[in-house]
């Protein structure tokens, strides 16, 4: 989904272009099998993923490639970069940015609002398509990209790097980072904890700061998640993934739209449900009723959908697990993969790239 980025302390704008060939640490020669591509040139990695959330004040959005020639729900992402760029390049202005990042937000703005969501796809589909070329022929094996093999794709829309290289009509430039998709077991466990998110709709950096201290109780317990529910005990979503519930009648429980950064893959979730008679309650599942839900599941780009095999609430010191087959869980992670495909949008190979060499 696509989320608001916070204006960092400290813009490293001196990172923002690629360093000579060179002078690129062996690390970053490596590619190990990435690649990140600004306004349409593609080289190794010379900042990682973290560094551009962190680093830039915009726009970013996270989508993965389908078979190697689509990109799953392209149209959907285009549509909230628009609309969460457009947000925070009016924010800047509000806020008094200094001169050369007005100036360049009034022409990024001035371009959004020309060119609409529809103006996004093809820039999109273009730097895409050369991450992919890219790693077809620089990949970490050296080894011709297969395209039955998918990629996680962040893009990130920015004033603060504008330059020479920045396109003179758009007032923004594009980051491209490409990686394998990550491996994630079949089933996944999660931890419950308190908590609450300031404004769910967007995820702005700040709550990349937020939910640090989730994240470490995350990784002391060596889950998938953490899942969070609020003072009632109704469950929102997961840090990075949106949460469903199943009762014992077999009715969905989820969060409504107004509560959660709603992603590609819920939408997906909710239109196989609605296509298969499942119904849909949207309500924060309480986790107070932990023993009394058939099954349960998480969903996000990465994941799609990942059946839940253990819940811990530490603060309840309550434990549930749940079936390893035959759930209500994986019956809607078989759907969602068998409409997976059918939301993809193929992307038009340049054969023009601009590919510095690693």
């Amino acid at each position: 989904a696509a989320a608001f980025l916070a204006r960092p302390r400290a813009p490293a704008v001196s990172m923002a272009a690629p360093p000579p060939a060179g002078e690129r640490p062996k690390s970053m020669m490596a590619g190990q099998g990435s690649v990140l591509v600004r306004n349409g040139e593609a080289a190794a990695p010379w900042l990682g993923k973290q560094q551009l959330l962190n680093d830039f004040a915009g726009a970013y959005t996270t989508a993965r490639t389908v078979d190697g020639t689509a990109v799953f729900e392209l149209a959907m992402h285009c549509s909230r970069l628009h609309d969460t760029a457009a947000a925070v390049w009016e924010r800047e202005l509000a806020g008094g940015a200094e001169q050369k990042t007005a100036t360049a937000c009034k022409k990024a703005h001035s371009f959004l609002k020309s060119e609409g969501p529809l103006g996004l796809k093809p820039l999109l589909r273009h730097e895409i398509s050369l991450a992919l070329e890219f790693l077809g022929g620089h990949g970490a094996s050296g080894d011709a990209r297969e395209d039955s093999v998918d990629y996680q794709v962040t893009v990130v829309l920015t004033c603060d790097t504008v330059g020479a290289h920045t396109p003179i009509d758009r007032g923004f430039d594009i980051f491209t980072f490409v990686q394998p998709m990550p491996t994630i077991e079949p089933m996944v466990d999660v931890q419950a904890h308190r908590a609450d998110r300031s404004n769910p709709t967007i995820k702005d950096v700040q709550w990349v700061r937020d939910r640090k201290s989730l994240e470490d109780l995350q990784a002391k317990a060596g889950v998938n998640e953490v899942i969070m529910f609020d003072a009632t005990g109704a469950v929102t979503e997961g840090l990075q993934t949106n949460f469903f519930a199943v009762t014992s009648d077999g009715t969905v429980l989820t969060a409504p739209d107004e509560l959660v950064l709603a992603g590609t893959v819920r939408k997906v979730v909710l239109e196989v449900a609605q296509e298969s008679g499942i119904p849909v309650r949207f309500e924060g599942p309480n986790i107070h009723d932990l023993d009394q839900w058939e099954s349960c599941f998480i969903c996000s780009t990465s994941r799609l959908v990942k059946p839940i095999r253990t819940v811990e609430v530490p603060e309840f010191k309550a434990q549930r697990s749940f079936a390893s087959q035959g759930s209500m869980a994986h019956r809607f992670e078989q759907l969602v993969l068998d409409a997976f495909r059918s939301h993809a949008e193929p992307l038009v190979r340049t054969g023009k790239s601009a590919i510095r060499a690693a």
